[in-house]
């Protein structure tokens, strides 16, 4: 971990469509998808994996209320990283600290005020249909931006909106990495 050799056995298995996004590399990735695709699992073991490979970096897993992030992603958080020996939680803070001093935090798009001033190696925005269109480009990007950090939108459609154009931009970009799980 962080460079000691050491094997790490998580119970993550990545579903056929997630293999590809895992091994993409792209700095911006766009997962378009149906409820129960699997979509929130593969985007936090992704963050996991960074997290784990790179030493004192943070992430954000951000979901379009603070309540949704505790109660969706907060015991898949603790299940998913409780393998790792010395793994330390934050409940006030919903907060996963690996002994390499990496942390990913879980946020509400309700309180973007929480997310500015802090810089991010990557970020997965969960429901981004539902989240502030300006997240990303007021609070996140400069976030991101000292560590040439990462940005992920996963979703399930909810018309022509921010979500909806920020896939629509990725499937001309070769830079960006799409895809659409239909039912």
């Amino acid at each position: 971990m962080g460079g000691t050799g050491q094997k790490l056995k998580i119970p993550y298995s990545p579903r056929l469509w997630a293999v590809s996004f895992h091994e993409s590399g792209k700095r911006w990735s766009v997962v378009v998808a149906h409820r129960r695709s699997g979509k929130s699992t593969a985007s936090f073991n992704h963050l996991q994996r960074d997290a784990i490979k790179i030493s004192n970096s943070r992430y954000a897993f951000i979901l379009p209320t603070y309540k949704q992030a505790k109660n969706v992603i907060w015991d898949m958080a603790k299940y998913y990283s409780r393998f790792i020996p010395n793994v330390e939680y934050n409940e006030q803070e919903l907060t996963v600290k690996y002994p390499n001093g990496s942390r990913i935090t879980l946020y509400g798009a309700d309180n973007p005020d929480s997310l500015r001033g802090i810089g991010l190696w990557g970020v997965v925005f969960d429901e981004y249909s539902q989240q502030p269109s300006n997240i990303f480009t007021e609070i996140i990007r400069p976030a991101l931006a000292d560590h040439q950090g990462y940005a992920i939108w996963i979703g399930t459609p909810k018309g022509k909106n921010e979500f909806y154009r920020l896939y629509d931009k990725g499937k001309t970009d070769s830079g960006w990495y799409t895809a659409l799980l239909t039912v």
